[in-house]
């Protein structure tokens, strides 16, 4: 067995930042504080296989101040087969606002990162990767108004930056690649996409459902 966690005594007492050994069927419980939104993770586990499980995980040696987390960390092991599927996925309430998405994405870049410092040890086997986000809606037309409209936007500004004194016209430049940047991301986004590095990952949305005024989500996780 490679990858350690603790082992679950009691999953409605689960710590956040620990990793969680799952040696059978279990469910854990994720209720987001921020949204009050709730979370059911079926672990699905097979004989010969083992999960993991951290909500807001990062590995030790990463410093707390400023680092970015995903709410929930998955990986189902099977250590016969060689192989292991793995999730990062953050709750949202609502994803539309551009503010949202930026961090949302900062969010799943910084996981992604945790993720590999502890899947490296598993370099040689196949992996299922799931990356994306548990939300109540998705405002398409909303992120698709901001695209457009920042796009508008550049293209006015690449114009009028061709007046520009040289010294100006070079913090302009800057403001302008800053934009584009924001922009490539907005656009990514809206294509379920997100390039982390020099790899481009497809990006999963898990609508939740409401019931009794609440809003829920089942989410299984297994290696098959």
């Amino acid at each position: 067995m490679k990858i350690k966690g603790d082992t679950i005594k009691d999953p409605a007492a689960l710590l956040s930042g620990r990793l969680y050994r799952v040696y059978s069927d279990k469910t854990i419980i994720l209720e987001e504080r921020e949204t009050d939104d709730v979370v059911h993770i079926h672990f699905l586990i097979k004989e010969g296989q083992y999960g993991i499980y951290g909500n807001e995980y990062k590995p030790p040696f990463i410093e707390d101040k400023g680092g970015k987390k995903a709410d929930i960390f998955i990986l189902v092991i099977d250590e016969r087969r060689c192989c292991f599927s793995s999730w990062v996925i953050d709750v949202k309430k609502s994803v539309g606002g551009e503010n949202v998405i930026y961090h949302l994405v900062e969010q799943l870049t910084e996981a992604v990162k945790h993720k590999s410092a502890i899947t490296t040890y598993l370099d040689e086997y196949a992996e299922e990767f799931h990356i994306g986000y548990i939300t109540r809606e998705i405002c398409r037309d909303r992120i698709q108004e901001t695209i457009k409209k920042k796009t508008a936007y550049l293209e006015k500004e690449k114009a009028n930056i061709q007046c520009l004194p040289a010294l100006i016209g070079a913090e302009a430049r800057l403001q302008l690649l800053k934009e584009e940047a924001r922009l490539k991301v907005l656009s990514a986004f809206q294509s379920d996409c997100i390039e982390i590095g020099k790899n481009k990952f497809k990006i999963e949305t898990y609508i939740s459902q409401e019931k009794d005024g609440k809003y829920f989500y089942e989410l299984n996780a297994e290696c098959s």
